[in-house]
């Protein structure tokens, strides 16, 4: 009778545990939970372009859904790590809440769309242009395209209407990079007696540079102060975010900063105003003093508005011995009014006729973003 019992608490406690998701784990590796249905107004679209004079690929509906797994796993723990809440990213779903993948068999051959010379700004308006032909304009729809007609990693945000296009290689729905299971993913990215460190180094980067252009429509800029920065190359090492260990010291990550720009965004965000359609308004972004050579420093003068509070200001200077280095970020905290003279301090020291390049991005509480550009130069010598 006893041994019955403790059978019988045996089983109890083994289902309990599962049940609660308490079971042990001994795999070295962490595995990113399914995608659910979270019900948002504000998704991300996914589609697979497929120039006439190319293939589909098999699988593709079950290695964007690997992927896309990946990516939600890595904006939820990083938006959360720095301190922010989101119950994450969404997408569309079907009636059997399967992830939609939209495929667009298009009308032309590759070079209709890279141009000849190759051109990214052509590039990317000819797959919106028959994208939303195809599959309906993107408002609240930003559109997230693996694409048979190019090597291209591209983005740009349409905040205006709360979408924007990434663009990336079809080559990640390939067999070499992506398996169309999530635990035999997460095995692609570190090299082993089956996979080789090359392997596991393209797995890596061509998933972690979905996680980067997608960075770009939800306003984050470049940033070079830290390598693990996942909007710099931090991504090349995303299998490190999987390695149960490893990943408790988050060797790859978001800036705070960034991280923040992200979570005002109407994508993370769980909590804004819809009715608000107003952007931040931009009166004034200018360099105060002339720069000259030798210059560590540029003064500059910010002043920005918005109707119903400010929520992140970041600023990046394009070159200046670093590529895209994020120079400056100030939390408003919901102040309608940031009017500020800040020095901002250059990755390095400036040259003589070095141009100078600043962008800033304001998004405010609702989710609204806007931006500004500087365009400089440094004094000649005398």
């Amino acid at each position: 009778m006893l041994r019955l019992a403790i059978a019988f608490c045996t089983v109890f406690l083994l289902q309990l545990s599962h049940l609660f998701g308490m079971e042990k784990n001994d795999s070295p590796y962490i595995i990113p939970p399914p995608l659910k249905n979270l019900d948002k107004k504000y998704k991300l679209r996914i589609v697979y372009f497929v120039p006439s004079d190319k293939k589909v690929k098999k699988d593709y509906r079950q290695k964007a859904s690997v992927l896309m797994r990946v990516v939600s796993d890595v904006y939820k723990r990083e938006i959360k790590a720095n301190g922010f809440h989101t119950k994450g990213l969404d997408f569309e779903f079907d009636q059997n809440g399967q992830i939609i993948v939209h495929l667009v068999n298009a009308e032309n051959k590759s070079s209709f769309y890279t141009g000849s010379p190759f051109n990214i700004d052509h590039f990317l308006n000819s797959h919106q242009q028959e994208i939303w032909e195809k599959t309906g304009f993107s408002r609240n729809r930003p559109t997230l395209v693996f694409s048979e007609a190019g090597a291209v990693a591209e983005a740009r945000p349409i905040p205006q209407v709360y979408s924007g296009l990434a663009c990336v290689s079809a080559d990640a729905l390939s067999d070499v990079v992506t398996a169309s299971k999530i635990e035999d993913q997460i095995k692609k990215f570190h090299a082993s007696e089956d996979i080789t460190a090359k392997a596991a180094s393209i797995s890596q980067t061509s998933n972690g540079v979905i996680v980067h252009e997608i960075g770009h429509i939800f306003g984050m800029l470049h940033d070079t102060k830290d390598p693990r920065n996942i909007m710099m190359r931090g991504y090349d090492n995303l299998g490190k975010m999987y390695q149960r260990e490893e990943s408790k010291n988050r060797p790859v990550r978001f800036s705070k900063a960034h991280a923040r720009m992200a979570s005002y965004s109407r994508f993370l965000n769980e909590a804004f105003d819809e009715a608000d359609a107003e952007a931040p308004n931009i009166e004034k972004f200018g360099i105060e003093s002339s720069i000259n050579g030798g210059d560590s420093s540029i003064n500059i003068s910010v002043r920005i508005r918005d109707n119903k509070g400010l929520g992140s200001i970041i600023i990046m200077q394009r070159g200046g011995g670093q590529i895209d280095a994020l120079v400056a970020d100030f939390s408003p905290d919901g102040e309608a009014v940031f009017d500020k003279n800040v020095s901002i301090k250059c990755p390095k020291p400036l040259v003589p006729n070095q141009p100078v390049i600043m962008i800033i991005n304001v998004m405010d509480l609702n989710g609204n973003l806007s931006q500004s550009t500087i365009h400089s130069q440094v004094k000649p010598k005398e």
